[in-house]
């Protein structure tokens, strides 16, 4: 039976090492984050010891690649909330995001982003939805996608900061506007103006020119 939305403590990862070596050949995971296989049973919250649970859809979904993205980061951290618990629908709409931004030769701005998208609940994940109301600054995209809460593996939490932590669901998760809210209206209707579709399939080349995250060990 499919996996729903209310099913993070249920969810473990069916991926093989063939898989898992594949996925790492194809997306270019560094091999010294030592990404490796969850035990059978093993959820992806808490933690283990020095790890985060990547899941495959962030990459041949959310188009994302490793190291990540400053962008990435900082929306995260602005919205307290981990990598691994926003869906591939919110990712993918961040990563449309900075992608335009950087087609427009812009910088990407997190207050133009708040201004089209909404951080929201999904179930036991979150996500980021268009705001009603507001225009677009994308085309069409995928409504559906399955297979993507059963397949993640641990990689060395030293790729992401440690501000990037689990976000608790009784935590106070306020972001609204509010009627003070300022933010860069030509960028905004540029956006609106060029929007493009989202990619059928994920594109390499689509992370040129980004400002990319890395960090060394901790400690």
């Amino acid at each position: 039976m499919a996996l729903g939305k209310d099913n993070l403590a249920e969810s473990v990862s069916v991926l093989t090492q063939c898989q898992l070596d594949k996925f790492i050949q194809e997306y270019m995971i560094p091999l010294d984050l030592n990404p490796i296989l969850p035990s059978k049973n093993e959820i992806i919250y808490p933690f283990r010891q020095g790890k985060f649970p990547l899941y495959t859809r962030v990459c041949n979904f959310a188009n994302y690649r490793v190291p990540f993205s400053k962008f990435l980061i900082r929306v995260l951290w602005h919205f307290r909330v981990h990598l691994c618990q926003v869906n591939p629908f919110g990712l993918s709409r961040i990563n449309h995001f900075e992608i335009s931004c950087r087609a427009l030769d812009q910088r990407p701005d997190l207050d133009v982003f708040r201004y089209f998208y909404e951080f929201i609940t999904a179930g036991d994940w979150y996500t980021f939805a268009h705001r009603k109301g507001i225009p677009s600054p994308s085309g069409d995209e995928r409504s559906s996608l399955k297979n993507w809460k059963d397949n993640f593996f641990w990689l060395d939490d030293r790729c992401l900061p440690a501000e990037i932590v689990w976000g608790f669901k009784d935590q106070t998760m306020s972001f609204d506007l509010g009627e003070g809210f300022v933010f860069n209206k030509e960028l905004a209707r540029a956006l609106i103006d060029n929007k493009s579709p989202y990619p059928s399939s994920p594109r390499t080349s689509s992370f040129m020119g980004m400002s990319l995250f890395f960090l060394g060990p901790r400690g």
